[in-house]
């Protein structure tokens, strides 16, 4: 049985550094408050950092594109998109990268795009209108893109094999309920913070 391949995630590295000054920030900030504060002011200050540093994860840190054998998925704020490569039409780079699917766009809030007025790619891979992504995005989602269908023209000429495309053809969206709990729950502490 051969080793299941890890999906390759593709984010862009301005939002991690980004959040990771922001945590820096909130860090240094409840430090300082819990070394120096009374308890009342750290329970009317310190749920707000949390919350911040909660809203940095979930806005700048969570968005990413994963990229698998059989597809990507789309991870953006609260929500995720499995698209197989079945369901994939195009892909599109711009400031940031659109899934064009058989269920619909699809954008990625957090894979690195082409900056402003970005090339585009479109089609299967090896058609024409296929133009330069940023080189990370690119070779991830081609190398993945291509072997898929190399093992699909393997698949239809196995004549007993059945037919992976047609099994896994339909794009899957799905909420990250534990996140949005895990939001709630902290602005409910802050909310009540405050008005303490």
């Amino acid at each position: 049985m051969g080793a299941v391949a890890r999906p390759v995630a593709l984010y862009s590295t301005g939002t991690r550094v980004l959040a990771a000054a922001a945590w820096a920030f909130c860090a240094f900030f409840a430090l300082n408050l819990v070394l120096t504060g009374t308890g009342a002011s750290i329970w009317h200050f310190l749920p707000a950092l949390v919350l911040v540093a909660w809203a940095v994860h979930v806005l700048l840190w969570r968005p990413r594109l994963l990229v698998h054998p059989d597809g990507l998925t789309v991870v953006n704020v609260l929500r995720s998109h499995r698209v197989p490569f079945s369901a994939l039409k195009a892909v599109r780079v711009g400031q940031g990268v659109v899934l064009d699917t058989t269920a619909g766009r699809i954008a990625s809030w957090g894979a690195p795009g082409a900056g402003r007025l970005g090339p585009r790619l479109g089609g299967r891979p090896g058609s024409s209108a296929r133009v330069h992504m940023p080189a990370r995005t690119q070779a991830a989602v081609d190398a993945a893109w291509t072997a898929w269908e190399h093992s699909a023209d393997d698949r239809k000429h196995d004549a007993g094999a059945p037919s992976a495309a047609n099994a896994t053809g339909l794009v899957a969206a799905r909420w990250d309920v534990g996140a949005g709990v895990v939001g709630l729950v902290l602005l409910a502490v802050f909310v009540v913070a405050v008005a303490t």
